[in-house]
């Protein structure tokens, strides 16, 4: 009995295609009319209009493609929004990179242009102090340094 009475109101619920004619027409007063029924008397002016009584029935670009070629565009859109995604993303941690390199490169050639005495590090001699021409050197390689990297 309950499948009986779900099929029922499954079925009412269904949309059936149903195609009125539906009329337009002005009348002697200039007012616009809608209607089922054609104009009776005296009108300005009287159209047919062929509407579809479907929802989605509307013709649009979209109308005649298949779901599967739907299906594959949106695919296609959503690589190219993820492609996109993760290109900007590597340009934003580029130019972060960039950002910090420029950083520490200025802060080795402010060390190296002060006064205080300059230190190289190596895990086999430790800290060394360098000579007049090796801090000249690492003075010259630190302004290349900057160079590059504070475009």
């Amino acid at each position: 009995m309950k499948s009986l009475l779900a099929l029922s109101v499954a079925l009412s619920l269904m949309a059936m295609p149903v195609h009125a004619q539906l009329y337009k027409w002005v009348d002697e007063q200039g007012t616009v009319h809608y209607s089922d029924q054609p104009a009776q008397g005296k009108t300005k002016a009287e159209s047919k209009l062929d509407i579809p009584n479907q929802p989605g029935a509307a013709s649009s670009p979209d109308s005649a493609k298949t779901w599967q070629e739907k299906e594959l565009e949106f695919q296609k859109r959503k690589a190219n929004t993820a492609a996109s995604e993760a290109k900007n993303q590597k340009e934003a941690q580029e130019a972060k990179t960039k950002l910090e390199n420029c950083d520490k490169s200025k802060q080795n050639l402010s060390q190296l242009e002060s006064a205080a005495p300059a230190y190289t590090y190596s895990e086999k001699d430790g800290r060394t102090l360098l000579n007049e021409a090796q801090r000249a050197e690492a003075l010259a390689q630190a302004r290349k340094s900057v160079a590059e990297w504070c475009k």
